[in-house]
């Protein structure tokens, strides 16, 4: 018998890989572009909140909330909030159990099986539970320990949707995406347990679509934040301005994203530059830049260091001609001889829910990486070493990331089959043809156990066979 939830479904939930990539291009731009308050109401298992901190957002800037048990108990353990607040009280279960979040989801699983215990398949789930209830509840606590390592750091609370959003329309800064039932009374149906386990239920009323969703959108239509709404309905039926069509999720009923400001959303979906009010400006380091004919030594001081997205912007803007990029999830400086020599972009996502809606994998992708020029000196290839480094590499990772990051990759679009400055230093592990750019070609490395400094050696010892081969067949 299955588990209590896949692992991969216990946040993404009903989120098909077409949806995440279309949210997380568009959360992601959200978050470089001025909004700084990510609101998930009706948060269910927290899709959404999950997509926000892999698009950019802090776990600090993320609130969300919902009506029911299930999600509340899961709120409240990702905030480090009591359940005595939520006064659970369950059948065959104690009080003081139901205070670990692990065992309350248990019994709430359980209890939603039991009110449907006259048919095989509930009744085989439920024994499945009864025999195996440490397992279970062992998988729901490991399970709670990724969420909380995750969202960590992010507000709930058990209220309702409506009255959340009195709170955020007038906010110019706050990006919302709601999730309301897709059918009548779909919070009731959906989490009921046929009274064998209660709580402290915060009041709201009753979600119907058929005039819920108008309801909705109709109260955001003029607000000053940007509302994005999950819809089920039939083609030319929908409540808001749809943005985004998942066709045929059943018989004559489409998928859609719809949102109060079309025109804005379309554009940050597909990676376009919106002008925010109060948008940052780009901002140059408090020092000074490696000069051209530097020489760089084994006793040079060599350093990295996470900085803000708008001043590594500057600098891809100063040394790239006809700059057009936008920024990564994580954006780092290289400093040699505390002068700044790089900056390169990098992007955890697929260590937990694939690149860009795709799968899973073990890799960190290097999104960006751009260096000083230099008369002598190939820095792009330092950078890309540093980058390759398992301790730097895991000091920007979660407790779950650590486990899973193995391998560095990257993607470059060239005009020739082989990007020579990754020559020994990445393996070139696809090539396939671009019409416009000439190549794809996608690069992968184990992770190195080496500090920068050592590097920093090696990548000097390279340099110098580099020139002597070179001036050797210049001859």
């Amino acid at each position: 018998m299955a588990k209590f939830q896949n692992p991969g479904t216990f946040f993404l939930g009903t989120l098909v890989p077409s949806e995440q990539k279309f949210l997380k291009t568009l959360i992601t731009n959200a978050a470089r572009n001025g909004y700084t308050r990510f609101v998930e109401p009706c948060a269910g298992a927290f899709a959404m909140s999950h997509l926000a901190t892999q698009a950019g957002f802090k776990p600090n800037q993320i609130e969300a909330s919902d009506v029911s048990m299930f999600t509340s108990i899961m709120g409240y353990a990702i905030t480090g909030q009591s359940l005595e607040e939520l006064e659970l009280r369950a059948n065959g279960f104690t009080n003081e159990e139901l205070l670990d979040p692990a065992v309350a989801l248990y019994a709430w699983k359980y209890l939603s099986m039991v009110k449907n215990a006259g048919k095989d398949y509930f009744y085989n789930y439920m024994v499945d539970m009864e025999q195996r209830r440490e397992e279970h509840i062992k998988f729901l606590r490991e399970q709670l320990d990724r969420a909380r390592s995750i969202l960590g750091g992010m507000s709930y609370r058990a209220l309702d949707m409506w009255k959340h959003m009195d709170e955020v329309l007038d906010d110019p800064h706050a990006l919302v995406i709601a999730n309301p039932p897709t059918y009548l009374a779909g919070f009731e149906k959906y989490y009921d347990t046929g009274g064998n386990m209660t709580w402290k239920e915060p009041e709201y009323g009753m979600f119907d679509p058929k005039t819920g969703l108008k309801q909705f959108m109709d109260l955001v239509k003029d607000a000053k934040c940007l509302v994005l709404c999950y819809e089920e309905n039939v083609p030319g039926a929908t409540a808001g301005s749809p943005v985004f069509a998942r066709y045929g999720v059943r018989n004559g009923v489409n998928v859609y994203l719809t949102t109060n400001r079309p025109d804005e959303a379309v554009e940050l979906a597909e990676g376009k530059k919106i002008d925010r009010p109060n948008e940052s400006e780009l901002l140059p380091l408090d020092c000074p830049m490696l000069p051209i004919d530097y020489e760089i030594q084994e006793t040079s001081d060599i350093q990295v260091c996470r900085i803000e997205s708008k001043s590594a912007q500057y600098y891809r803007k100063l040394w790239t001609h006809n700059f057009t990029g936008a920024a990564a999830q994580i954006n780092i400086a290289l400093f040699i001889d505390k002068k700044i020599a790089g900056v390169f972009g990098l992007d955890k996502a697929a260590l937990t829910m694939g690149a860009f809606g795709g799968l899973v994998s073990d890799s960190v992708f290097v999104m960006y990486g751009m260096t000083v020029p230099h008369r002598v000196y190939r820095l792009n290839r330092l950078l890309t070493m540093v980058a390759q480094n398992r301790q730097f590499i895991l000091g920007l990772c979660t407790d779950l990331e650590r486990e899973k990051a193995k391998t560095l990759k990257t993607v470059q679009m060239t005009k020739y089959p082989e990007a020579k400055e990754m020559r020994g230093i990445m393996k070139l592990t696809k090539r396939e043809k671009d019409p416009k750019f000439g190549y794809r070609l996608t690069y992968v490395s184990e992770l190195k156990d080496r500090t920068e400094k050592q590097t920093l050696i090696e990548w000097l010892r390279r340099e110098k066979k580099w020139r002597t081969e070179r001036a050797k067949s210049k001859k």
